[in-house]
């Protein structure tokens, strides 16, 4: 009886969807947090900082995280975005080499896991 009502293209929607939400707020909040660690000078390459979601076919999520500009993040490039995140410097104001790599590796699992506990969860309310 239960196989009769059970709708299961609703079920993968609503999945895909929450998932994908989730996975989009993660970037996000690590942007920011990524903010808050690259170096700084006159702030352009702090304001290059950008997240960017390509619409693929459900289940697929792609989402990057990128500094530095270029083709299609709609910023201008920075050509040392490269060089401060890999050589160490005498950067200012708490500001480190490795702001994109060491804030994910810190932050990524614990948000993502909570964006998807909190999607997931208001898909089926």
């Amino acid at each position: 009886m239960g196989w009769i009502s059970w709708r299961g293209d609703i079920l993968m929607r609503r999945t895909d969807m929450a998932t994908s939400e989730g996975v989009n707020e993660t970037a996000e909040r690590l942007l920011e947090v990524m903010k808050t660690e690259v170096p700084l000078d006159e702030s352009i390459l702090m304001k290059s900082g950008v997240t960017t979601s390509k619409p693929h076919p459900y289940p697929e999520v792609e989402t990057c995280i990128s500094f530095g500009g270029g083709k299609g993040t709609g910023k201008s490039k920075v050509p040392y975005a490269l060089r401060w995140h890999e050589e160490d410097a005498n950067f200012q104001r708490g500001r480190k080499r490795r702001y994109v790599a060491d804030p994910f590796n810190k932050y990524a699992k614990g948000t993502l896991d909570a964006n998807l506990k909190r999607t997931l969860g208001e898909a089926w309310k």
